[in-house]
């Protein structure tokens, strides 16, 4: 009961911070709560202490290996590393994600790294991760209880908090058969489907083909990046927009509103902008909600594309226009002793205009002058499908100067089962 209580607390407060109406409103309430979590968070941090007088932008910045290396000390509620890797390794194997350690929820991570994260959550922080998704992603009435098919790679006490009298929450679990997950949801007859864009591609063509039948009014995307071509064909299939949200291991960061532009969650977070060009950059992430587990500096490994007019819907949060990928889904090439970067929406929207005869496909930079790429599409297509795809690719490379690039098809899959598809990825290492 308690529980709920709290959850209804942060949902009354998330609501009157929808009233921030400029910038200078909302910088204002960030700077505030900073300056609170600082005097009474970063003291219980033996990472954090030192930075207590501080001012925020000159505190290191924070990145995934470091933030593991150091997890013992940038928490505040002692938990150790391999303990809390144990009961996460041990859910991850059982497949039972009711996993605590002192009241505090503890989930593994891999994003789209693959690289093992951990994360903690309180009681107090779940409730508010809820009341972000009441209020800001799920379609929910009182009238109806409505039921959620939430497609995970593994489940959480975290994500399983949504569970409520208006919502009944189902967990598909990605690692078992896609047919058997096909079929267990034309039983369920969701109301809202909630999956990464590969998975939510594969149920709209499950669907287009007679092997599902279902009509959600409500379709979610995470984990991967949403590309416009899946948009399209998901949309189309289904006959609703797609709410877009942006959540990791370090928080929930953003979800898209009405008019589809993806707003960042200003009011749980201050956002740095690390620029990659004139209108991308990497965000830097001070999160001042995330108390048993503090985000501060953390530098993302995502590219994003800032939204350079208003948005239709007024809100003042800080509008993206698209997530565009990872740091490493970018290409790099050498040109005339210039480094030159080709972003991965340059090229899926260059792909999208030449052919969409394809399920999916990934195209992977192993080398400076080497890209490798994997089609799923039918046999009798392939060949025109892989020199389509190939002249989209150097027509591009080659407008931007870069020559003698070889392109390599190769049979492997696309994605491993229970891996968030990456479309273009850079394999070799090179700093950006």
């Amino acid at each position: 009961m308690f529980f709920k209580l709290q959850i209804i607390y942060f949902l009354v407060r998330i609501k009157l911070r929808d009233l921030f109406r400029n910038r200078a409103q909302i910088e204002h309430f960030q700077q505030r709560r900073w300056h609170r979590f600082a005097r009474t968070i970063l003291p219980k941090s033996t990472f954090y202490r030192s930075y207590l007088n501080v001012p925020l932008d000159q505190i290191p910045l924070m990145h995934k290996a470091l933030f593991m290396e150091h997890f013992d000390e940038i928490n505040t509620v002692a938990i150790r590393k391999e303990e809390a890797m144990k009961i996460a390794l041990q859910a991850e194997e059982t497949r039972d994600f009711a996993s605590e350690l002192n009241g505090i929820t503890v989930g593994l991570s891999t994003g789209t790294s693959g690289k093992r994260g951990l994360f903690l959550a309180s009681t107090k922080e779940r409730a508010q991760w809820v009341a972000m998704v009441l209020h800001r992603v799920v379609k929910w009435s009182i009238f109806k209880r409505q039921k959620v098919a939430f497609f995970l790679r593994a489940n959480s006490n975290l994500y399983s908090s949504v569970q409520s009298s208006v919502l009944a929450f189902h967990f598909f679990d990605i690692f078992r058969k896609t047919e058997e997950l096909v079929a267990e949801l034309d039983l369920l007859k969701p109301d809202i489907v909630a999956a990464q864009p590969s998975l939510l591609r594969y149920l709209a063509e499950a669907q287009q083909i007679g092997n599902l039948s279902i009509r959600p009014q409500q379709i979610i995307s995470f984990a991967e990046v949403l590309h416009d071509d899946d948009r399209t064909v998901i949309e189309r299939v289904f006959g609703v927009k797609i709410t877009e949200v942006y959540q990791c291991t370090e928080g929930f960061l953003g979800v898209s509103c009405a008019y589809g532009t993806m707003h960042l969650n200003e009011d749980v977070a201050i956002f740095e902008k690390k620029y990659v060009s004139k209108h991308r950059f990497i965000p830097v992430v001070t999160d001042f909600t995330r108390t048993s587990q503090p985000i501060i500096r953390y530098e993302m490994t995502d590219v994003l594309v800032e939204r350079t007019t208003p948005c239709p819907c007024g809100s003042a949060m800080m509008g993206i226009e698209r997530i565009e990928g990872r740091t490493d889904d970018v290409l790099l090439f050498e040109q005339d002793g210039k480094t030159i970067s080709i972003f991965s929406d340059t090229l899926v929207r260059k792909i999208a205009r030449a052919t969409d005869d394809f399920s999916h496909y990934s195209i992977r930079q192993v080398t400076e002058n080497r890209l490798e790429v994997a089609v799923e599409t039918e046999p009798k297509s392939k060949a025109i499908v892989g020199q389509l795809i190939e002249t989209a690719i150097l027509e591009v490379l080659e407008g931007q100067g870069i020559k003698n690039t070889v392109v390599v098809f190769t049979e492997e899959k696309v994605s491993e089962k229970g891996a968030k598809h990456r479309r273009v990825v850079r394999t070799f290492k090179k700093i950006l």
